[in-house]
């Protein structure tokens, strides 16, 4: 049989992969600085289980709602705006991002995202037969990351894009978009005619700044925030997340019914996770609150323990990485701190940053693995220097 060419054969093991699984076969005291499952750095609270089971206990009745159950969704709109019926249960983000697939473009078409902006998009794009058409974010030192105006409308102008993504902040640029980039965003989607979608994951967690300007609620032209507990409690496990629609009413009522009909198909959300939700979200202020103040203090012990001289540190607005920008003496500074140090930094090109010297941070790990990863990473940068 033939398979589907929307699926791709991964392609092999790469060297860093492999020299990390070696060494933590080894038994290798290992500093994974490349990790971002908040489970595994004590963040979150413990009362997630307790609701979650309660809500269990509760779910033996199935009353099938498609937009998730109403309570959930009335918690939803007391803590983000609009009203209940704005609002979608879905599984994960992925899932929504496959929705919209569905809902706003035929086989073929296109969606216009940022890059870098999030990697995951490309693949979800391609299962639901869909190309992805990118518009480039530019790094300038100290003040961030930039939207090319230019290239953006060059992006969206391009034969069938029929939605404009905008990742708030972007994963791993930490890059949120600012009041000129939403008006940019917003006439782009206006002139062509365009769905805007905005992935809203990371969007509480400040860091080098204010919390960021949110497209969430948008009523110009048609939108679609995502958002969901996997970030917002730092519990990937919940899968739960949500759709909220906006915009001009011609516009939304056929997009409510469309979605309606996708979500009765998928059904995706338990009875528990709708129960849960309303008790979940009041976790939420405390959970970002003692996250937040982990990522900065991370921040912070990267820029004191690494300096500006060899080591750059790039701003971070927002999210839970950080960039930094190794020496360019060897071929692949990651997999040469890796060998050398025995400390786990993701390679830019994963996420398909140009530069080669820049590396991805993790900003969860715990205060002592922070430190003891930055003295590593000083000690390798002082002996690359050295030409050790």
């Amino acid at each position: 049989m033939t398979l589907s060419r929307r699926w791709r054969t991964l392609p092999a093991e790469n060297d860093w992969a492999k020299t990390r699984a070696r060494l933590l076969a080894a038994g290798a005291d290992l500093v994974d600085l490349a990790d971002s499952n908040p489970t595994r750095h004590d963040l979150g609270s413990p009362e997630t289980a307790e609701i979650w089971a309660r809500a269990a206990c509760q779910a033996g009745r199935y009353d099938p709602d498609p937009r998730g159950p109403v309570a959930a969704r009335e918690a939803l709109a007391a803590r983000f705006g609009g009203g209940p019926d704005d609002y979608w249960l879905t599984a994960s983000t992925s899932e929504a991002y496959a929705w919209l697939g569905a809902l706003l473009a035929d086989p073929g078409d296109a969606f216009a995202i940022p890059a870098p902006g999030y990697p995951l998009i490309e693949p979800l794009a391609r299962f639901s037969a869909l190309r992805t058409e990118a518009y480039p974010l530019h790094y300038l030192h100290p003040y961030g990351w930039l939207l090319d105006p230019e290239r953006l409308d060059a992006a969206v102008a391009r034969p069938g894009v029929r939605a404009l993504v905008a990742v708030n902040p972007g994963n791993p640029t930490g890059a949120y978009v600012d009041s000129a980039d939403r008006d940019r965003l917003v006439e782009s989607c206006r002139r062509w005619g365009l769905a805007l979608v905005a992935d809203e994951v990371f969007n509480p967690f400040a860091v080098d700044r204010d919390e960021g300007v949110r497209l969430a609620g948008e009523p110009q032209v048609l939108s679609f925030a995502l958002d969901g507990l996997s970030k917002l409690l730092c519990a990937p496990g919940l899968k739960t997340a949500w759709i909220r629609l906006s915009g001009p009413a011609a516009e939304t009522a056929p997009a409510r019914a469309a979605l309606d009909q996708i979500a009765d198909s998928f059904l995706p959300v338990s009875a528990a996770a709708g129960l849960a939700l309303p008790g979940l979200l009041g976790l939420a202020d405390s959970v970002v609150a003692a996250t937040r103040a982990r990522l900065r203090s991370n921040l912070a012990c990267l820029r004191a323990g690494l300096g500006a001289d060899r080591v750059r540190v790039r701003r971070c607005d927002g999210g839970w990485t950080a960039l930094a920008d190794l020496p360019r003496t060897r071929p692949d500074p990651a997999l040469d701190l890796l060998a050398a140090q025995r400390v786990a930094v993701h390679p830019g090109w994963f996420y398909d940053l140009p530069d080669p010297g820049c590396v991805a941070i993790s900003l969860l790990p715990a205060p002592a693995v922070m430190a003891e990863g930055c003295a590593r990473l000083r000690a390798w940068s002082d002996e690359t220097a050295a030409g050790v």
